[in-house]
């Protein structure tokens, strides 16, 4: 899989997924799902993975191309326009309303900076609505792009009553973003004629919302009326509750997660799980399933439980399991930081491997990018699968990556998986970013996806408030690396870190292991009690080492790495393990 590093520094995810949620977009659900239960009907998985574009254009009726060919994007204009469409030149196939409605392709291109070339299309509209289809039946990303000049030239255009709400107007000209996911993605080359005019930016993933060629997918695990896979996260205080969660198929419509202490030959304490039913329309093999989460409560701290879960109604149960609830007081523990595992196989060995080699470790961290594609299900159906011989004993504790929250749709998967906090900021979505206690330390967990200032705001608080020894920030951008930089998180958050002086962040998405000399304002200083430590990782196989910056302590190219780090009162260390046990980077914080 080729992994591509976005270098978009946040979506405005509550405003994309207010606008795609209108009845206008309910209107172009509507006719997709109503195409593809008619494709599941009448075709066989054979038939749905090689249809075509003449296959699919016929397929559909004439009355659901027509919403498809005026519904996906649409708004009023004030005087008589020419509207342009950029369309991206590797699209083969035109969508099929383009030519239909009147456009004309004419000899002027546009260029991005990363070399995509779009031809323009071009059609006069009258005052009043203007109406623009879908991106295709293919599932081809780079979905095109409009701007608006007036007919006659000198008059001003006002544009009105978008759909999709909330829509960017900005000046068409070189150095603009297209792209609202991907806000360093700019034009590099715009024609005179459209320089000046008014540039109605989108999101890449648009191109997917009508999407059947090329776009029915199967999963490697299709679910079950047996629990699986099974996992753990915390939602509330580690020393007296345990999330436990599983997936089943839609037979199983009641579960409950069976409780006792290790050993101890009780009856088992239920508590009932709530669920939730996931569709993922394109999921040809196993479009459906149920989601289950029990959060059980009343727990002895550091205390080893075991746990069945599954269906009374259906008698389906999961193999026993056990946790361990974290310590009333503070005491010496351990936890495991992997990042960008992107759904392989060899992160499960990894760091299956490294918890064999340190049993002690209490519960694992991902800075990100937990999977490929965050709104395929069959992607976080492999990444649970191959952690859960970890998971399913330790808890996880993610950070949302650009991919699991790909290409401006939102992270609405991960958060549906994923029992967390919902302890965060005001104004993104509740458990994209939170805060959690464990023993003497705090961790802060950040969304380098959703708006940067709310988070701000409310790290400043919990920061302020906090009486942890260790204060330990994940997300999954890195304020340090080597090719790519952040400057308004390092504005944002990084000055946080060095006002309240965290000691440790963990981020990934480079693709590389890099530890920062303790860094403070952008600058090295003497040592960890000047400044923070900045930790990037990977944990699926990488490229070789660049040159090494100035900035860069430990620098450790190709492979992958599980951090295990251990931490007591007056000691935080760090090592960085391969699969083959060798220790890669190995250093220390001494309070």
């Amino acid at each position: 899989m080729t992994i591509r590093k976005l270098k978009s520094l946040f979506v405005l995810f509550g405003l994309v997924s207010a606008a795609i949620s209108a009845h206008a977009q309910n209107t172009i659900d509507s006719v997709m799902d109503a195409v593809v239960t008619r494709l599941y009907s009448e075709k066989n998985l054979d038939q749905l993975y090689a249809l075509d574009e003449a296959q699919a254009e016929a397929f559909v009726t004439p009355a659901e191309k027509q919403v498809l060919a005026t519904k996906h994007w649409y708004f009023d204009v004030d005087v008589p326009v020419v509207v342009s469409v950029m369309h991206n030149v590797e699209q083969k196939v035109l969508p099929f309303w383009l030519q239909e409605s009147g456009f004309k392709k004419t000899d002027m291109i546009v260029k991005n900076m990363e070399g995509w070339t779009y031809e323009v299309w071009q059609k006069p509209f009258p005052a009043g609505r203007v109406e623009l289809g879908i991106n295709g039946f293919d599932n081809f990303r780079p979905h095109y792009f409009v701007c608006v000049g007036p007919q006659e030239s000198g008059v001003k255009v006002t544009l009105s009553n978008f759909f999709p709400a909330n829509q960017n107007v900005l000046e068409m000209k070189t150095g603009a973003m297209t792209y609202r996911d991907w806000t360093e993605l700019v034009l590099t080359e715009v024609p005179e004629s459209l320089v000046g005019q008014q540039l109605l930016p989108t999101i890449r993933g648009r191109g997917r919302e009508a999407a059947i060629v090329g776009a029915f997918r199967k999963t490697p695990f299709p679910s079950s009326d047996t629990p699986a896979p099974v996992y753990l996260t915390w939602s509330d205080d580690p020393r007296t509750t345990q999330n436990i969660q599983w997936r089943t198929n839609t037979a199983v419509t009641d579960g409950v997660a069976k409780v006792r202490v290790k050993g101890s030959n009780a009856d088992y304490t239920e508590t009932k799980a709530a669920s939730l039913t996931m569709d993922d329309r394109m999921l040809a093999n196993d479009r459906v399933c149920h989601w289950f989460t029990a959060v059980v409560r009343g727990l002895a701290p550091d205390t080893t439980y075991e746990y069945i879960v599954g269906s009374p109604t259906h008698n389906t149960w999961s193999k026993p399991a056990e946790f361990t609830t974290a310590p009333q007081d503070p005491k010496p523990f351990t936890f495991m930081h992997c990042s960008d595992t992107h759904s392989h196989e060899d992160w499960g060995v990894l760091m299956k491997n490294t918890l064999d080699r340190n049993p002690d470790v209490d519960f694992c961290v991902i800075s990100g990018d937990l999977v490929g594609t965050g709104l395929e299900r069959e992607d976080w159906d492999q990444t649970l699968v191959y952690g859960e011989p970890v998971f399913r004993t330790r808890p996880v504790m993610p950070a949302i990556g650009n991919h699991d929250a790909q290409l401006g749709l939102g992270a609405g998967m991960y958060l549906d998986i994923f029992g967390l906090p919902e302890n965060g900021p005001k104004g993104i979505k509740p458990e994209a970013a939170y805060t959690f206690r464990y023993g003497n330390a705090q961790f802060f967990v950040l969304d380098v996806m959703s708006e940067t200032k709310p988070q701000a705001e409310w790290l400043r608080d919990v920061l302020s408030k906090s009486d942890a020894v260790w204060k330990i920030a994940i997300f999954h951008f890195p304020l340090y690396s080597n090719d790519e930089t952040y400057p308004l998180l390092e504005k944002a958050w990084g000055s946080l870190f060095d006002e309240f002086h965290v000691d440790l962040v963990l981020s990934g998405h480079v693709h590389e292991h890099m530890r920062s000399y303790p860094m403070r304002a952008g600058k090295r200083v003497a040592s960890p009690a000047e400044g923070t430590v900045y930790v990037t990782s990977v944990s699926i196989p990488s490229g070789p080492a660049h040159a090494k910056p100035d900035w860069c302590e430990a620098y450790v190219g190709g492979g992958a790495f599980c951090n295990v780090i251990d931490v007591d009162a007056k000691r935080l260390r760090l090592r960085a393990f391969r699969n083959d046990g060798s220790v890669q980077d190995d250093f220390a914080i001494e309070k």
